[in-house]
């Protein structure tokens, strides 16, 4: 019974993150807002029945003590030009306080139950994703969608039209179906953080489903196993 995971994780366990669970038919089975490593573990681990994949918007591997990964350059000369390039990531930016990077500590402990990346074979699968290339492509935007910064009127519209956007894809191949999202007209602040983080779970988790069922065909590998690799739906 196949399981797809959206998670818009926080780079540390002081933040809650986002993570959303879909079924084979792209129905919405739960949305939460795990904070601690072990709470985001639990609630995937509690909810697998067979084949899976997660779909995590967090760095998983990372080789380079400085710079950029072979993957964020590969994505940020596709996706520059729109605004859609990743962030630098390296291992002097992700060490956090307990001297560790987070997503490869949730990796390992995804690997240790079955989970293996893109190029592995078996039927549970770990993608890391970056959700703007991929918005970028599915909906054919000539830029990024701009949701996560400006003032709070400038977001507010921002996370309007990505609700619109996200509501087409019921009628895609996957769908995506789950119950309608608060109006952002009414949030601030933490509230309108949690709702961007709420929705870039479910675009990570259809993500997920995408690769289940199509595979390379429609997801674009950026990088490779050894130095780390970033996921991009298309559309």
């Amino acid at each position: 019974m196949l399981r797809c995971f959206g998670l818009d994780a926080a780079w540390s366990d002081r933040n809650p993150s986002a993570l959303c669970v879909l079924d084979a038919s792209g129905t919405v089975l739960d949305e939460t807002r795990p904070v601690a490593d072990g709470e985001i573990l639990d609630s995937i681990l509690s909810r697998l029945r067979g084949p899976a994949v997660v779909a995590a918007d967090l760095p998983l591997r990372v080789a380079v003590p400085t710079g950029m990964r072979p993957c964020d350059r590969e994505a940020m000369r596709a996706y520059g030009s729109r605004a859609a390039g990743p962030h630098p990531t390296n291992r002097s930016l992700l060490i956090g306080r307990d001297g560790r990077i987070r997503g490869e500590q949730l990796a390992a402990e995804l690997e240790a139950h079955g989970f293996g990346g893109p190029w592995a074979s078996g039927a549970r699968t770990l993608l890391e994703v970056y959700p703007h290339p991929g918005l970028v492509e599915v909906f054919a935007l000539p830029r990024r969608l701009a949701y996560k910064k400006g003032s709070v009127e400038q977001r507010r519209a921002g996370l309007r039209r990505l609700i619109g956007l996200l509501a087409t894809l019921e009628r895609r191949d996957p769908p995506l179906r789950g119950p309608a999202p608060p109006d952002p007209e009414a949030l601030r602040g933490r509230a309108l953080k949690a709702l961007e983080d709420r929705l870039d779970a479910r675009f990570c988790a259809w993500t997920a489903l995408l690769w289940a069922r199509h595979g390379a065909e429609r997801v674009r590998l950026f990088g490779d196993s050894a130095n780390g690799h970033i996921a991009v739906a298309l559309g």
